[in-house]
């Protein structure tokens, strides 16, 4: 589906990280770790056409990204930023129902169909209650469970997130962490960025670590988030714990 050959990413006076390759299949969780300014965004960014790669390519169900159209792209990947800005004159339900665009003919509005399935994906979040409030008047993590239903209205079946939980209390962030596990369980792709590893193995089926000097590594969640990998990626000491019911936690020391 989505895939990356040697990809190097970065700017013209910085290469964050090099030698990336890797595939996503179908029904797949991948997550991207690493500390602040690795190039986990720039990353996201390159991997939908939004940034150039410094070498390599990226490719998406075996088409260069380069080679698509934005709305070829828009329905085969959806993204939620970290950051959201140019939403403040709309409802929640326009910003949902945005994500329905790609589907539609040019300049058509949205319809019946289209406001349902925005209306769902809010229910599904707890956010049905604030469709018509408007958008800049939720608080920050609101903000990012009405992106991240739109997100889910887009029916792409690749979902890029960025720091889905960053913003989230701790109810809402496994709100997210459970949904993304129904979407792999639909055979929907996810590739999510984290500085949380207890999520990772939580819920990832591989993870990718992006040090701070751009080496990449990516395998099986629980062979690659080891106590020497963390320590390395973080700089400090980590041991991970086992529990009862067989989930790992990392716990710093």
């Amino acid at each position: 589906m989505l895939s990356t050959h040697h990809l190097a990413i970065g700017y013209s006076t910085r290469r964050l990280a090099a030698d990336i390759s890797f595939s996503l299949q179908p029904g797949e969780a991948i997550a991207v770790l690493g500390p602040n300014g690795c190039g986990k965004s720039t990353l996201f960014r390159t991997l939908l056409g939004l940034h150039p790669g410094l070498q390599g390519e990226v490719r998406l169900g075996g088409t260069r990204i380069n080679d698509l159209s934005a709305a070829e792209i828009a329905l085969n990947m959806a993204y939620v930023p970290q950051v959201t800005s140019g939403f403040f004159n709309f409802s929640v339900i326009e910003v949902v129902e945005m994500a329905r665009m790609p589907h539609l003919a040019w300049y058509a509005p949205p319809g019946v169909i289209d406001r349902q399935i925005a209306t769902d994906a809010l229910a599904e979040f707890g956010m049905a209650k604030f469709a018509h409030r408007p958008f800049d008047a939720l608080s920050g993590g609101e903000q990012q469970l009405v992106l991240i239903a739109r997100a889910l209205a887009a029916e792409a079946p690749i979902i890029l997130l960025d720091e889905p939980t960053a913003s989230l209390d701790f109810g809402n962030q496994f709100l997210i962490l459970d949904e993304i596990i129904k979407l792999t369980a639909r055979g929907i792709s996810v590739l999510f960025t984290t500085h949380n590893p207890d999520h990772a193995l939580r819920i990832a089926h591989r993870t990718m670590t992006i040090s701070r000097e751009g080496t990449i590594d990516c395998g099986l969640t629980k062979e690659i988030l080891n106590n020497a990998t963390l320590a390395a990626l973080y700089g400090l000491k980590v041991q991970l714990i086992e529990g009862p019911n067989g989930l790992i936690t990392a716990v710093g020391r």
